[in-house]
C-alpha cells in the first residue's frame, strides 16, 4: 500500500518539462497542492494511492494551459464588435462603463468558467477601469482560477494628425505629471496589498496600456516598481499602423525603439501583441529578455498583421499564447497559431518543421509560465510544482490512434474534451463541469447584462450585427 496522497491522475502525460517527456502509461501523484510525483504509472501506482482517481487509460493528462492575455471586462461584447472596424475605442472600451462592478463580475465569471472548461488554469487580465480592478481578483478567488491582475493607468493624451490634417495640423501628445504620481502610487499600493492577498493564485503585474497613452517617466517607474515587486510590465505595442505612425511623427522612432531608447525593455516586459514588428524590433525584445503575449485571433479579428512568431522565438524571445476574450480556449488559440504560423514560414519555404505542434504546446503550457515569470509554479507537470492539471478525455475516435500524443492534442482536440481540472491541487472542474458556480444562473445574469450591453452598444456600430441574414 502507498504513501496516502489527494490525488492519483492517470493517463498519457504530457509534462512539458526540461526533457519534454511524455509517459504513454503514466500517472500524476498530487498532496497538498503539489505535485508528488512523475511517471509511468506502474511506478507511481507502487509509491501513493489516491484518495481520489482520475483519468483513465485512454486520457490525456497535462499541465493546466495558460493565457497570457485577456480582459474579464469584454467578454460580453465580443459579439457586438464583430466585423465592424475599428472596434476598440468605439466598442470594447465605452463596454467597460456599462458594466458596472457587479457586471464586471458576471462577465469575468463567464470568462473564467468558458477557460477552466477548456483546461485553462491561469488566465491575465489588463485591467482598463479602476474601479474593476479588485472585482477582478475577488472573482478569479471565488472561481478557483489563477489570474496574473495587471492595473494601470493613461497619464499621456495623444492625437494623430492624419495624412488629410498634415497641412494645418500636427500629430501632439501632453503628459499629466499629477496623474503619473497619482498612478505610481496606486499601482505600488496595489502590488502591495495583492502579492499576499492572492495567496499565489492572483498575482499583480503592472499594466502600461501603449506608448500613446503612457509617458517615458512611467514606463521607467513601472520597470522600477516590477524590479522592486518582482512582477512585470504588460503593454500593448506595434498593434495598428497609426500607433507606429504616431511614434515615428512624435519621437522619430517605432514604439519599441522608443521603448529601448528610454531604457524601459528588460526581463521584466511583456509585448502584447506586437503584430507589426520589424526584424530590429525583434532584435531589441530578444537582447533585452522581454517576452511576448501573442494573440493569433486578433491579427484577424482587427485586419492588423500577423505577428512574426517563427522570427521571435528563433531570436530567443519567450512567446506564449493569449485569448483576448475572443476565443476564451487555448487550446483553439493553439491550433490556430500552429495553422497560422505553420502555414506563414512553411509554404513560401517549403518547411514543414518551420512552426511544429511541439512549439504550438510549449507556447500553451511552459512558455506562457516564462512570459508572466510564474515558470517556478506552473507551466509543467514536474514533482514540487503547483499542481495545475488538466485532463482530456481520450474516449473518442478524434483523439485515437495517438502516435504523436502533443500533435493529436494539437490537431484534433478540443476544450470541450476537457474531463477535469486541477487549479492548486483543488478540483475546479469535475466531468466538465465547473464546480465554483451554477453555469445556469450564471448564463441567467449573463443574458441581463448582455441585453443592457446590447441596448447602449448596437447605435455605436457602422453595419448592421447581420449582413445576410435576418433575425427573427
Amino acid at each position: 500500500m502507498g504513501e496516502a496522497v489527494d490525488f492519483v491522475i492517470v493517463g498519457t502525460v504530457i509534462t512539458a518539462d526540461p526533457r519534454r517527456r511524455v509517459f504513454l502509461d503514466g500517472a500524476v501523484a498530487v498532496d497538498g497542492g503539489r505535485i508528488a510525483s512523475v511517471g509511468p504509472r506502474a511506478e507511481v501506482e507502487a509509491a501513493f494511492t489516491g484518495r481520489t482517481r482520475l483519468g483513465g487509460p485512454r486520457d490525456l493528462v497535462v499541465p493546466g494551459l495558460i493565457d497570457t492575455h485577456n480582459h474579464m471586462a469584454q467578454a460580453l461584447v465580443r459579439g457586438l464588435a464583430f466585423e465592424d472596424l475599428p472596434n476598440i475605442t468605439r466598442i470594447y472600451i465605452p463596454a467597460e462603463d456599462v458594466l458596472g462592478v457587479e457586471g464586471l463580475k458576471t462577465s469575468a465569471r463567464v470568462t473564467m468558467a468558458n477557460l477552466l472548461r477548456a483546461g485553462v488554469t491561469t488566465t491575465t487580465d489588463t485591467t482598463g477601469t479602476p474601479e474593476h480592478e479588485d472585482a477582478v481578483g475577488e472573482t478569479a478567488l471565488e472561481m478557483g482560477i489563477r489570474c496574473a491582475l495587471a492595473v494601470g493607468q493613461r497619464d499621456r493624451r495623444s492625437r494623430l494628425a492624419s495624412n488629410y490634417e498634415q497641412i494645418e495640423g500636427r500629430s501632439e501628445y501632453s503628459d499629466d505629471p499629477v496623474r503619473r504620481e497619482e498612478n505610481i502610487a496606486h499601482i505600488d499600493e496595489f502590488l502591495t496589498r495583492w502579492g499576499p492577498r492572492g495567496d499565489g493564485q492572483v498575482r499583480p503585474y503592472i499594466h502600461a496600456p501603449s506608448v500613446p497613452s503612457v509617458s517615458d517617466e512611467m514606463f521607467l517607474a513601472a520597470r522600477e516598481l516590477a524590479e522592486r515587486h518582482d512582477t512585470a510590465v504588460m503593454t500593448h505595442i506595434n498593434r495598428d499602423r497609426e500607433e507606429i505612425e504616431l511614434s515615428v511623427s512624435l519621437f522619430g522612432r517605432r514604439p519599441i525603439e522608443h521603448l529601448a531608447q528610454i531604457g524601459a525593455l528588460g526581463p521584466r516586459f511583456l509585448a502584447i501583441h506586437a503584430m507589426l514588428t520589424t526584424a530590429r524590433e525583434i532584435g531589441l525584445l530578444a537582447s533585452a529578455g522581454a517576452k511576448l503575449a501573442h494573440a493569433p485571433v486578433v491579427c484577424t479579428d482587427i485586419v492588423s498583421a500577423v505577428t512574426d512568431v517563427v522570427a521571435m522565438r528563433a531570436a530567443g524571445v519567450t512567446v506564449g499564447l493569449g485569448c483576448d476574450t475572443v476565443i476564451n480556449d487555448i487550446l483553439a488559440v493553439a491550433r490556430i497559431a500552429y495553422l497560422m504560423h505553420g502555414q506563414a514560414a512553411g509554404i513560401p519555404m517549403y518547411d514543414p518543421v518551420g512552426f511544429t505542434a511541439e512549439d504550438a504546446f510549449d507556447m500553451a503550457t511552459i512558455d506562457g509560465a516564462r512570459a508572466l515569470l510564474w515558470e517556478h509554479e506552473i507551466g509543467s507537470l514536474e514533482p514540487g510544482k503547483a499542481a495545475d492539471v488538466a485532463v482530456f478525455d481520450g474516449e473518442n475516435p478524434r483523439l485515437s490512434p495517438r502516435y504523436n500524443p502533443v500533435g493529436a492534442l494539437m490537431r484534433y482536440g478540443a476544450g470541450t474534451d476537457v474531463k477535469s481540472v486541477l487549479v492548486n491541487g483543488r478540483l475546479a472542474v469535475d466531468e466538465g463541469r465547473v464546480l465554483a458556480v451554477d453555469e445556469a444562473e450564471l448564463l441567467a445574469e449573463a443574458d441581463e447584462v448582455a441585453a443592457r450591453m446590447r441596448d447602449h452598444l448596437m447605435p455605436r456600430r457602422y453595419w448592421p450585427l447581420t449582413r445576410r441574414s435576418q433575425l427573427l
